[in-house]
């Protein structure tokens, strides 16, 4: 397996895509890579792959991966020798993935007010089922796994999120 995992999770507009792409500037430049249904980018200095594929779309991240990209992504930790992987998004950010692979795990949460002006401001339409059903399974994972919880509502907390992933990219 991988020295290191990094799983970001949270319910939808919670700031994970917006981390990631930050992260992505900071530790240009990279190779996008494919290992079978697995795509994302490849930073050599620092022996980092971020699964994905990050546009300039709402929804990117692994939500652009295929459902059915788990077996592939589990064979490809297995092959990464000396490397951390960072990934968030629900296609990966499951305790079926937690119980067969080793990841540190990090839920970012909002407040409901900030949640509801991030919804309107991507102008996304994804159901209160869709996000009830999604903030299950956070809770869920919550439950089950030991989580490091991270607020995300003001650009301090932001910050210091973001300071932590990239501690996480450069050891």
């Amino acid at each position: 397996m991988a020295n290191r995992i990094l799983a970001l999770g949270g319910k939808p507009a919670t700031g994970k895509t917006t981390l990631l792409r930050e992260v992505i500037k900071a530790y240009k430049p990279f190779i996008k890579f494919n290992f079978g249904l697995v795509k994302g980018m490849y930073f050599s200095k620092h022996s980092l792959y971020i699964i994905g594929i990050y546009d300039k779309s709402v929804f990117s991240g692994t939500d652009k991966l295929s459902m059915a990209v788990q077996p592939d992504f589990i064979r490809f930790c297995k092959k990464i020798e000396n490397g951390k992987i960072l990934f968030e998004g629900d296609r990966l950010f499951n305790q079926s993935l937690f119980d067969k692979v080793d990841c540190d795990i990090m839920v970012i949460e909002v407040n409901e007010k900030i949640e509801k002006q991030r919804h309107e401001k991507r102008n996304d339409s994804q159901s209160a089922k869709f996000i009830k059903s999604k903030q299950t399974k956070i809770e869920n994972i919550k439950k089950n796994n030991s989580v490091d919880l991270l607020n995300n509502n003001t650009k301090k907390q932001y910050e210091e999120i973001l300071s932590k992933i990239k501690y996480f990219c450069s050891k």
